[in-house]
């Protein structure tokens, strides 16, 4: 249990730190030169809500095992299936790897700490 729950920190942390990129340097992430108002936009956007989300995945599993965690993990599932979709759509290989092994990290905890 020990190491799923680390697995899920590390998780965790991996999207906050892709959500903090998206916000300060959006070009990081959609490999353009100069990222447009737009693209900055969208990654503010993605960060504000991937940044909360990111903590309380990693929290979750500790504060409140049980129901609530559970809740959470998927929630943090959910999105990570949304950004493998969005992988997919746009043909990054490790877009989609990366939220791939995330959906699985959180969903194996969710179950474990259900």
């Amino acid at each position: 249990m020990n190491v799923l729950l680390a697995a899920n920190a590390v998780a965790a942390v991996a999207s906050v730190a892709f959500a903090l990129v998206g916000g300060v340097r959006p070009a990081a992430l959609s490999e353009s030169g100069t990222p447009t108002a737009g693209e900055r936009f969208y990654g503010w956007m993605y960060a504000t809500r991937g940044v909360p989300l990111g903590v309380a995945a990693a929290l979750a599993p500790i504060a409140w095992p049980g129901s609530a965690s559970s809740l959470i993990l998927s929630a943090a599932a959910a999105a990570q299936v949304g950004d493998a979709a969005i992988g997919i759509a746009t043909r990054k290989g490790t877009m989609i790897a990366g939220a791939s092994v995330l959906t699985a990290i959180h969903v194996a905890t969710a179950v474990a700490t259900a």
